[in-house]
């Protein structure tokens, strides 16, 4: 598939959403910081910054390192059963977007403290009862993520680890990405819940992880210039000249994956990964290049 423009983003579930960093990766393999036009990117900024690179023709593929759905369990469904009509991906986001409260910039604190969700998730302190064993609480693709070395993606229940609110950014997530289908229309696809038709633009789940192991082979963060354009060259690609010499771990993120994606894009079996069925597609969604 063909691309006009390859972006990463690395993502937050704060508010304010301070965390939020985008690059850019174009055809010829220059791989560049997307600045905000504030000190800081909002959510609902990225959705409209994506939506215009859209209309004015170009082909997008945006990976958002988040998840996009929560665990699908045969036969008992999203949380524990507690939502019996929410049978996909894009349900869920309504669900959570109804959950949130129509809280400023996408914020999805609300949701966690919904009667429909709270009681699935880790908020604090030892491993509660209904944790169990912690398989229900993951979806495949993060089993086969650690299984194949890709990394090990934190549960998004699990918000007890603070250093790794991967749940809040992904209910933050499911909020802005609802938001920017519906800015894009037709012109944009959700992988792998959607497979993209012809001139259609593309949003996808990244792991950054995976790109750090793949380039440098290890997951310690990127935070210098010198470092990156060699993690950068292993997908192919340079750095632009506005990528100063000393960056947060943030912009790091969001370089290696969009040179990453550049690179990823064009390999078959990632978009076909052993192990993606089109009911888990539908429902919990795939990390892309995990299982590629």
């Amino acid at each position: 598939m063909e691309f006009d423009l390859f972006v990463g983003i690395d993502w937050t579930g704060a508010q304010p959403a301070r965390a939020v960093a985008v690059a850019a990766c174009d055809p010829s393999g220059v791989v560049r910081p997307v600045w905000p036009r504030d000190r800081h990117w909002r959510r609902q900024e990225v959705a409209d910054w994506i939506a215009e690179q859209i209309a004015l023709g170009r082909r997008i593929l945006a990976g958002f390192d988040f998840g996009f759905a929560m665990p699908w369990v045969d036969g008992v469904g999203y949380l524990d059963g507690r939502v019996p009509d929410v049978a996909d991906m894009f349900a869920l986001w309504d669900l959570i977007d109804q959950a949130s409260n129509g809280a400023e910039d996408d914020f999805a604190g609300a949701a966690v403290h919904d009667p429909r969700l709270h009681p699935s998730f880790w908020i604090t302190g030892p491993t509660p009862t209904h944790w169990g064993d912690g398989s229900t609480k993951r979806r495949v693709v993060e089993v086969v993520a650690a299984e194949t070395g890709a990394g090990t993606p934190v549960s998004l229940f699990k918000l007890a680890a603070a250093a790794k609110q991967v749940g809040k950014a992904s209910l933050a997530g499911m909020r802005t990405l609802k938001r920017l289908r519906e800015l894009a229309g037709d012109r944009l696809a959700v992988w792998p819940a959607e497979q993209p038709a012809a001139g259609q633009s593309v949003v996808m789940e990244i792991y950054p992880t995976l790109f750090r192991k793949q380039a440098l082979g290890g997951v310690r963060k990127i935070t210098g210039r010198a470092a990156m354009a060699d993690a950068v060259a292993h997908f192919g690609c340079t750095l632009s000249s506005d990528l100063p010499e000393q960056f947060d771990d943030h912009i790091g993120d969001a370089i290696i994956t969009a040179a990453g994606l550049s690179r990823l894009a064009g390999k078959a079996s990632a978009w076909n990964p052993a192990g993606l069925t089109l009911d888990i597609a539908r429902r919990e969604g795939w990390i892309f290049g995990v299982g590629a």
